[in-house]
C-alpha cells in the first residue's frame, strides 16, 4: 500500500498561505477518496491549530449551517497574508 498523504497543519500565522492549505487539503481528500463534506470538515478540524482553530470554532458557532465551500471562502478571506 502506498503512503497515505497527510493534511498539512495550519496555525493562522502570517507566513502561511490559506489558499495553498486548501489546495493541499483538496489533494489529500481526493487521494483518500473522501467526498463527504462532513468527513472533510472532521479532517479540517484536525489540521487547524492555534489561532486558525480558534477562528474555525467561532466561525462554526456564528454559522451553524454552512457549506464547506462557504467555510473555505471565509477562511481564505480572513487569513489572507495582507491582513496579517
Amino acid at each position: 500500500m502506498a503512503n497515505a498523504m497527510k493534511m498539512s497543519i495550519f496555525k493562522g500565522v502570517g507566513s502561511e498561505d490559506p489558499e495553498q492549505f486548501w489546495f493541499i487539503a483538496d489533494v489529500v481528500w481526493s487521494s483518500q477518496q473522501i467526498t463527504n463534506d462532513n468527513l472533510k470538515k472532521a479532517w479540517l478540524v484536525m489540521a487547524l491549530h492555534d489561532r486558525a482553530l480558534t477562528w474555525y470554532i467561532k466561525y462554526c458557532q456564528d454559522h451553524p449551517v454552512v457549506t464547506l465551500l462557504d467555510t473555505q471562502q471565509a477562511f481564505n478571506h480572513d487569513f489572507k497574508k495582507t491582513k496579517y
